[in-house]
């Protein structure tokens, strides 16, 4: 559980800060440490999904 929460924390921090800054999606992906994340199973088949998901969400919540 707490491996969900601190990827999900990441993933906020990291897409918030590329929208806030108006960052490409890609740019910020690419720039973005995954390496904690990467070893564990599914990450390479869900992690972009979720990323650009987020970073779509984080784009409506900026002030």
């Amino acid at each position: 559980m707490q491996l969900t929460r601190d990827y999900l924390h990441y993933l906020r921090e990291a897409m918030g800060k590329a929208a806030a800054n108006l960052d490409p999606f890609d740019e910020a992906y690419q720039a973005t440490d995954w390496s904690r994340f990467s070893v564990y199973p599914l990450f390479k088949e869900a992690n972009r999904m979720n990323a650009y998901n987020t970073f779509l969400l984080m784009e409506q919540e900026k002030p």
